[in-house]
């Protein structure tokens, strides 16, 4: 026997000396003392081969070794499935601690931050094309978030009553059965229609909005910037439209310190005008892809806004920051609720994951 072939045996009988004191310790508080006995036994005949430098004993012992220990672990039933589940467990321990500290996904509801970010866009469609089958739609849905979708009737009876949701979605209830239709749908019913059961109501093509990923551990370490895209909460915002409970994006326009008015299409800080960095020149440069500066609060009976005029101005605490929407004409935003806690920040988005656009991949 050379150099090499020595050195292997003595590393296989090494590690199979290891194998076994570690098998001893996890298990031997439950085994039974004649099986551990067996061990040992194994263990010490091993030594001796070893010593005496036999090959063949050595093999033989390790085998005699290697039977006891398996016998020390008792059998389980389906292994191989155990095993992928406790891969999946992991997996899936991982994920959720993923989410729970360092990045979380959201979708975008509305329209608010358009053309930065979309929200779901219903179009008319009067039919379905071949598109719309299954399993072809399941490409358009997988890729680009577009399905076409239908309404039909759940139950036969009259449309008594029709109201929006909190969705602003148009609510059609036929025997009380709601049914829930899309604003853009096609309707080809209204209150007051008799309808069977499986009629269509109304149908159309459903763009589901940007899906994002946020950054939850960035503001631990540095402060919120004038521009940055945020998530926040809304369970510290007091006004009438705003839903506890709830998530908003919008976009940092205000800091801590700072006296924010809106001159449209201009921002003003501190009775400066903002134009930069690259997020405000866009916003007032880039008419032909939909941007068009900023806008002043609608104003009206019952309507409860800081930003209604020109002379309005909001003093932002020095613990807070206040957000706009990129799409002023249709958005809740600061102007409406004043500035936002730093405790209330989820975090800034960085990332468009779903579905596949022009707005796909990082945000700005």
């Amino acid at each position: 026997m050379n150099f090499f072939q020595r050195r292997k045996q003595q590393q296989y009988v090494k590690h199979l000396l290891h194998e076994a004191r570690h098998a001893r310790a996890m298990r031997e508080d439950v085994a039974a003392p004649a099986l551990v006995a067996k061990i040992l036994h194994a263990e010490q005949a091993l030594k001796e081969a070893a010593l005496m430098d036999s090959s063949a004993d050595i093999e033989r012992a390790g085998e005699l070794l290697v039977d006891a220990v398996t016998e020390l672990y008792p059998q389980k039933s389906y292994p191989r499935v155990r095993e992928n589940i406790e891969i999946l467990v992991v997996a899936l321990a991982v994920a959720m601690a993923f989410r729970t500290f360092f990045i979380q996904p959201f979708k975008i509801p509305t329209g608010s931050m358009q053309p930065t970010l979309y929200g779901i866009i219903v179009t008319p469609q009067t039919s379905r094309t071949w598109l719309d089958y299954f399993p072809v739609n399941l490409v358009p849905l997988a890729l680009f978030g577009e399905r076409f979708e239908q309404v039909t009737a759940k139950t036969t009876g009259q449309i008594g009553h029709r109201y929006v949701n909190e969705d602003e979605a148009l609510v059609y209830e036929i025997a009380g059965v709601p049914h829930v239709i899309r604003k853009g749908l096609s309707r080809y019913v209204d209150l007051g229609d008799y309808v069977t059961k499986g009629q269509i109501i109304a149908n159309g093509r459903v763009k589901f909005g940007d899906h994002i990923f946020v950054d939850k551990i960035r503001y631990n370490f540095f402060p919120p910037k004038r521009g940055n895209i945020v998530v926040f909460d809304t369970d510290r915002i007091q006004h009438p439209r705003i839903r506890p409970h709830s998530f908003y994006i919008k976009r940092l326009v205000g800091l801590p310190g700072e006296k924010v008015a809106v001159h449209p299409p201009y921002l003003e800080v501190n009775d400066r005008k903002i134009t930069e960095p690259y997020p405000f020149e866009r916003l007032l440069n880039d008419r032909k892809d939909g941007y068009k500066g900023y806008s002043l609060a609608m104003s009206g009976p019952g309507t409860s806004a800081l930003l209604q005029n020109e002379q309005d101005k909001i003093e932002i605490g020095m613990d807070e920051f206040l957000p706009f929407g990129d799409n002023t004409d249709f958005s809740l935003d600061g102007r409406y609720f004043g500035p936002v806690k730093i405790q209330s920040m989820v975090g800034p988005a960085f990332l468009v994951y779903w579905p596949l656009s022009k707005r796909w991949g990082h945000v700005r």
